[in-house]
């Protein structure tokens, strides 16, 4: 079973369309792609969103821990009690590797969509040149103009983010 036979009619066309809307084939396919990124940051967000919101919990008791251990090992640095220093800190800096990579996640979980999006694409333009570097002779095709889209609108996402009200609780946790 290939990937195309995984996508349904109904959705195939829907994705399509916007890139026949322009006259221009450059246009049509800036705007396809755009629209495209756009439904893979707003799924990703959404994806990201919910992900937060089930381990909300978890989240909040990782973090009281990293800061109650760097403050034990803060207190015991200024006690002078060395020893004490070392094992809270060890601790304190496990917490954090655990919370760090929990925000990591977070962030990554938001970029689900991308591939698949790429992966659809491929079946639609594979081989189309849209802009050749003449230099070194490479050419930029549909995961060029992609990629651009997604990282402009993420761009733009994190400046309006705070302005979204299911988002404002969740602009310092989550990307």
């Amino acid at each position: 079973m290939d990937f195309a036979s995984l996508i349904p009619v109904w959705l195939d066309a829907f994705l399509i369309a916007p890139f026949r809307w322009p006259a221009d084939a450059h246009a049509g396919m800036w705007l396809g792609s755009a629209l495209l990124a756009f439904y893979c940051l707003l799924i990703g967000q959404c994806t990201a969103a919910a992900l937060y919101s089930l381990h909300r919990k978890y989240y909040a008791a990782s973090d009281s821990e990293m800061l109650r251990y760097h403050k034990l090992s803060m207190d015991a640095l200024h006690a002078g009690n060395k020893d004490a220093y070392l094992a809270a800190n060890t601790l304190a800096r496990e917490h954090f590797g655990k919370s760090f990579f929990a925000g990591a996640s977070r962030g990554l979980t938001s970029l689900w969509p991308l591939p698949l999006a790429l992966g659809w694409m491929s079946l639609c333009f594979e081989g189309i040149a849209l802009y050749a570097v003449p230099v070194l002779g490479y050419e930029a095709g549909y995961v060029f103009v992609l990629l651009t889209a997604y990282i402009v609108l993420r761009l733009c996402w994190g400046k309006v983010k705070r302005c979204i009200p299911p988002q404002r609780h969740l602009c310092d946790k989550s990307s």
